[in-house]
């Protein structure tokens, strides 16, 4: 009786293990990006890595690089965007990806929330995969997500 109940405890707690390692691991993905962030080229995880630790205009400088758009007046609007949202929110906390589509081989549109101390920033990255690797074409950020994501 006592090995058959010792089993039982030990086949969920093994169960139990499971569960967690599947859970847990997906929680810590959520903080940095979520499972969806597969779909960010490397220099948009740059560029909110250097938002993070260094503020806006270290991040516009990464994503711009390379970048058709940069100098751009409506680049430098963004710019303009983040810094104002930053005085108001506060400084970058995490980001999750909202949604990810290819419009085709070369062209991505990456929806985000940028979870900042006291509110979120909705945005929206169109990326191209140039002959020298995915580049920005376009970026917009606003407080209200209707501005930003498409109407459901």
């Amino acid at each position: 009786m006592i090995l058959g109940r010792t089993l039982r405890f030990r086949g969920w707690l093994l169960a139990l293990a499971v569960v967690l390692c599947g859970v847990l691991p997906g929680r810590v993905a959520a903080q940095e990006g979520g499972a969806k962030a597969a779909a960010l080229p490397g220099f948009i995880i740059a560029g909110l890595k250097a938002y993070k630790n260094s503020g806006p205009d270290a991040a516009v400088q990464t994503w711009l690089k390379g970048s058709p758009i940069d100098g751009n007046p409506d680049a430098q609007a963004q710019l303009s965007v983040l810094h104002q949202v930053q005085d108001l929110y506060g400084p970058l906390q995490s980001y999750e990806v909202i949604n990810s589509h290819d419009l085709g081989p070369r062209t991505r549109i990456i929806y985000m929330v940028l979870e900042l101390e006291k509110g979120p920033l909705f945005t929206k990255f169109v990326v191209y995969r140039a002959d020298q690797g995915w580049i920005l074409a376009n970026f917009i950020c606003n407080t209200h997500d209707e501005a930003v994501f498409p109407v459901q």
